[in-house]
């Protein structure tokens, strides 16, 4: 019996350690890319910390070097270097006069003082204290202009006072004389404008690619430089920035640099009480905070079941899909795709969790707690009828179910899950293939959200085998504007049922005007690549599971409707670049990539909602040569799978795709540029090919092949094409 106790005991304790070493390798930041550590130095100011805290909203100010802030530092009182000047009486008696400190003074005996500078210098202004019971005349004397006359008062003295000098002019001598004996504390100048900075010490050279930076100012700041170096004593210009850029910049270099030390210089105006601030200054190598993209693995799934479009019930007519005429609705995008994601609205099925409804009822045309009208089975049989495969997303956020209507988030939740799984993804004849907790409730308490999907995922998944899914989030961007941080909504506790991680991607970034812009998918900066950072959380914290990109697309005009927002893309760019986008997608990882919007939305132009593949109801949902170009890629590459990369970088990108039942494989060929009508250059692949056909993937343009030396050379403009050999 002892041993028995014994053999209990000892399992327990096993089984607590195994528990905490379990939880030991969960990593709630295993996606990010840390900056290089750096040790900061600044000229001056507060709040040193904020340079490299990761939060854009704190930051660091400096001193303002005007009034007479400079007087103290050696990098810009000119005088405060004697090798600058020599004085008569001479330098040691009067060196008091020029420490940087107004408290200290040298007696002028005689009344009279002179400076002669040794090398002549554009000075812009000189700061005076002293103590003169008569008027101390001051003549600044130009090597190449009429002297300039100034006084110092006895009703100003004791206090410092700027004269400013006639710049361009390069100062010789300045003579102060008074009747009387008087007491000079201090005798400063500033040759050049006040500068301030920011330098950090990586502790040993690193390969610096990426800079990020929030450097936004008032028009104190007339410009910011950036410099590195090897040494912290020899210094190369590296770039500028636009001090009134409001966002937080990425900026990648066109080449990598070595550098242990990189200095951000300030140069401010030349009036009193001007600061400089940096909120967030960060060093990466040539990947940024994105980092190395993921090694390549031939996809599990095909082309027809990897790509889908983000749609909604009705179809954008506000009447049931039966009801539609044949053509138009589900049976209109079926030529180009065969999965859909649609967003089920929870506040359309209940008005809390308390009331939960009963969906068999609303099968039987009942309807919900909500809406009597609403039948989800009759629109979601309908699509079925056409062979799609339906990821629902549970849609709820804070204007339209906040989190206070869930008073126990995870009992309620569960029960909801156990009622919603059973009815829409039952084992014999499910509605839905994949179930979302949550499209973009990412103002959301995140600890209510975290209950939500614990208990939701856990009550589906006890009565049904669909997929189950999180809400979208992110792995890269902790202090992210959208609060949409991945550690907020998914912890150890609560992604046991999931099959994977869910995000959505554009590709958008901030110009240095602070306007956000579209940049082609291969841009450095494009969100694109955090695919990386999200394949590095579920390879340390879920292994085996999928990366599913749930909406990703672009806005332009096309369709019977214009696209004014800053984020717009000519038609064919939208085309172009959604269909490399989409490759690129796969390529990284993504099980499924669901474009978004299946057509543009009815209203003016602002963001999303020109990212239509068609145009609105408005214009009869008119087809725009996106809706063309992703029918090509459908029908081309319908059950090939992506197999490797031939070639990936800034001159050229190629892909290879397998067809697993025939055998067969297609060399999708494309340059990474963003004007699409260039012209044609040659472009070379690493392999000899015996090419049975070439095809665009818009137009009908020849393409021009030639093979040398186990090299195929194809004439390319912006356009991908598709090789067949």
């Amino acid at each position: 019996m002892k041993l028995q106790y014994h053999l209990i005991a000892f399992l327990l304790l096993f089984l607590c350690m195994a528990t905490e070493i379990v939880a030991q390798h969960w990593q709630a930041d295993a996606g990010l890319i840390k900056p290089f550590e750096a040790n900061v130095t600044v000229s001056s100011g507060k709040n040193v910390q904020a340079i490299t805290d990761g939060k854009p909203q704190t930051y660091w100010e400096s001193n303002n070097p005007l009034p007479f802030h400079y007087v103290a530092e050696k990098r810009m009182n000119f005088f405060l270097n004697n090798e600058n000047f020599r004085s008569i009486p001479n330098q040691g008696f009067v060196q008091a006069a020029f420490d940087g400190n107004p408290n200290t003074k040298s007696k002028i005996e005689t009344g009279i003082f002179r400076l002669q500078i040794i090398h002549p210098q554009a000075l812009k202004l000189i700061t005076l204290k002293a103590d003169v019971t008569d008027t101390l005349e001051i003549t600044v004397q130009y090597k190449e202009a009429p002297p300039q006359h100034l006084v110092y008062l006895p009703t100003q003295r004791f206090q410092l006072i700027n004269f400013r000098l006639q710049t361009p002019h390069h100062v010789s001598t300045i003579l102060l004389k008074s009747h009387q004996s008087f007491d000079l504390y201090e005798l400063a100048s500033l040759q050049k404008y006040p500068v301030e900075f920011v330098q950090l010490d990586f502790g040993r050279v690193q390969k610096i690619g990426w800079i990020a930076s929030r450097h936004l100012n008032s028009k104190s700041v007339q410009k910011i430089r950036i410099y590195t170096s090897l040494d912290g004593n020899q210094w190369q210009f590296l770039l500028n920035l636009n001090p009134q850029a409001i966002p937080y910049l990425q900026i990648p270099l066109k080449k990598e640099i070595d550098a242990r030390f990189v200095k951000i210089v300030f140069t401010l105006n030349l009036k009193d009480y001007q600061k400089a601030n940096l909120w967030e200054f960060a060093v990466y190598d040539r990947y940024g905070p994105y980092g190395k993209p993921p090694k390549v693995k031939v996809s599990i799934n095909d082309f027809e079941h990897a790509f889908g479009i983000n749609t909604i019930w009705g179809w954008g007519y506000s009447v049931y899909s039966d009801r539609l005429k044949p053509g138009t609705g589900p049976g209109k995008f079926r030529m180009l795709t065969s999965q859909l994601r649609t967003y089920h609205r929870l506040d359309w099925d209940m008005k809390n969790p308390q009331h939960l409804p009963n969906y068999q009822q609303m099968a039987d045309g009942k309807g919900t707690p909500v809406n009597q009208w609403l039948n989800w089975d009759r629109e979601y049989g309908y699509w079925k009828t056409f062979d799609y495969h339906i990821d629902a997303t549970l849609s709820f956020k804070e204007d339209n179910f906040p989190d206070t209507l869930w008073k126990n988030p995870f009992e309620e939740s569960f029960v909801f899950g156990q009622k919603f799984g059973q009815h829409f993804g039952k084992n014999d004849h499910p509605l839905l293939d994949k179930i979302e907790i949550g499209n973009e409730p990412w103002n959301y308490s995140g600890v209510v959200y975290q209950k939500i999907l614990a208990g939701m995922s856990k009550g589906i998944h006890s009565v049904s085998n669909v997929k189950i899914l999180p809400c979208a989030v992110q792995a890269y961007k902790p202090a992210s504007d959208n609060h949409d941080y991945i550690s907020k909504y998914l912890s150890q506790d609560n992604t046991r049922w999931i099959a994977g991680l869910n995000t959505h991607i554009y590709s958008y970034v901030f110009r240095k005007d602070g306007k956000r812009v579209a940049v082609m998918p291969e841009d450095p900066r494009s969100a694109v690549w955090s695919m990386a950072n999200l394949s590095r959380y579920r390879d340390i914290n879920m292994p085996g599971k999928k990366i599913y990109v749930t909406e990703f697309g672009y806005d332009s005009g096309g369709g019977g409707e214009n696209c004014t927002h800053s984020e717009c893309l000519s038609e064919q760019q939208q085309a172009i670049f959604g269909v490399r986008m989409a490759m690129i997608l796969w390529r990284l990882g993504a099980d499924n990539f669901y474009w978004y919007y299946f057509a543009n939305v009815n209203y003016d132009s602002f963001l999303h909602n020109r990212s239509g593949l068609c145009g609105s109801y408005k214009t009869g949902f008119r087809k725009k040569l996106a809706f063309s170009a992703f029918e090509h890629l459908y029908q081309t590459l319908g059950p090939y799978h992506f197999y490797k990369i031939v070639r990936e970088d800034n001159e050229a990108y190629a892909y290879l795709f397998k067809n697993f039942s025939t055998g067969k494989e297609i060399l999708m060929v494309w340059r990474p540029v963003k004007k699409v009508s260039v012209t044609p250059v040659w472009i070379s692949l690493p392999i000899s090919l015996k090419i049975s056909k070439i095809t665009p993937l818009l137009g009908d343009d020849k393409i021009s092949v030639k093979v040398q030396y186990k090299t195929t050379w194809i004439n390319l403009n912006g356009v991908p094409v598709f090789v067949e050999f």
